[in-house]
């Protein structure tokens, strides 16, 4: 029994010295984003409007594009126009602006007041990159401006 003892104790004092040096090298965590968090890439270079893309999601993922505007549609007006007006603005941005606005959300919590009145706001957008990546295959097979996209019937 002593024996076995000393070797549980050896074993522990091994992985103890085994973890600490693996925490001593370990890189600190940082919250820089990615060239997909927290928007992804394709989302980022895409050059289809913010109707093109919304069109393609209804026919790409139609789930999720129903889900979005469902919970848009629960949210109050001036939610829904502060919303629409900000993927409108992030549209309006060339690729390098937009990978700065991905840097700034994903390193200041407050940086997007948008999401303090609706913290999904952009979840069609952002949040899902197969989501993304068929809308933007597609998007530009679309009309650009075409705002019916919006009229969306919620059962």
């Amino acid at each position: 029994m002593t024996g076995l003892l000393g070797r549980a104790g050896r074993v522990g004092v091994v992985l103890a010295a085994a973890a600490s040096a693996y925490l001593s090298v370990a890189a600190p965590a940082s919250a820089d984003a990615t060239d997909d968090y927290p928007i992804p890439h394709r989302m980022i270079i895409t050059q289809c409007d913010t109707e093109q893309y919304m069109a393609a999601a209804r026919d790409t993922s139609p789930v999720y594009f129903e889900r979005y505007m469902i919970d848009r549609s629960n949210r109050p007006a001036d939610v829904q126009q502060m919303a629409f007006d900000r993927i409108h603005w992030f549209f309006s941005l060339d690729p390098v602006a937009r990978r700065q606005y991905s840097e700034d959300t994903a390193t200041n919590v407050f940086y997007e007041q948008t999401a303090t009145r609706w913290g999904n706001w952009a979840k069609l957008f952002f949040n899902n990159k197969g989501v993304v990546a068929h809308a933007t295959d597609v998007c530009m097979n679309y009309p650009k401006g075409d705002m019916s996209v919006w009229n969306w019937p919620v059962r």
